[in-house]
């Protein structure tokens, strides 16, 4: 079946941060490799987040008691990531033949991310978990989004770089791709008709 939508996860796709920044927060405030990320979002706590329950200086205070070094949390909420413009270059290319969204597992700062970045206006629908209150992977946040969109599920490709939300996506009857580079995705484009 012809693609109509395809959807974009935001972080780890179009923009990046920096995992060397995250490494040395981790040294300075005696965490281990990988243990940051676990701890801020593997839990009820970031869940809350993502799901709008809490705002980011909330999640930040939750953190410090409850959790670990609140000054570990603060930096990695400051955290600031690079835009990858082709990226952006190519999702405005493929605007002109198929509808482009977003869908990110956010907090209740994302649009003004957005906005900070330039992409306010970057995509035809913006799905952002804080906003709609449920969260990838799971499979309402995939059959709420094919529901606002309008489409069936065999028509959307969804493009994420983190598996199990792909898995998600899948088991909900999209199509998934996910996304290690440009290159690659390029390719899943062309599989499918679509031109990148």
């Amino acid at each position: 079946m012809q693609l109509r939508t395809i959807v974009f996860d935001l972080d780890g796709v179009i923009r990046h941060y920096d995992r060397g920044q995250e490494a040395e927060i981790e040294r300075r405030h005696g965490l281990g490799p990988g243990q940051l990320l676990e701890l801020a979002y593997g839990g009820s706590l970031g869940y809350d987040l993502m799901c709008g329950r809490i705002d980011p200086d909330t999640f930040v205070t939750r953190f410090g008691a409850d959790v670990g070094p609140i000054e570990a949390a603060r930096e990695l909420v400051g955290m600031q990531a690079e835009l990858d413009r082709a990226m952006v270059e190519l999702i405005e290319a493929l605007r002109a033949c198929v509808t482009v969204a977003l869908l990110t597992n956010g907090t209740t700062n994302t649009r003004n991310e957005l906005a900070a970045h330039g992409l306010s206006d970057a995509f035809d629908h913006v799905f952002n978990s804080a906003e709609i209150g449920l969260a990838k992977p799971t499979t309402e946040v995939y059959d709420h989004v094919r529901a606002e969109l309008r489409v069936d599920g065999a028509h959307v490709l969804f493009i994420d770089d983190k598996p199990t939300n792909i898995d998600g996506a899948v088991s909900a009857g999209w199509h998934g791709h996910h996304f290690r580079d440009q290159v690659t995705l390029r390719r899943e484009l062309d599989r499918h008709g679509v031109p990148g």
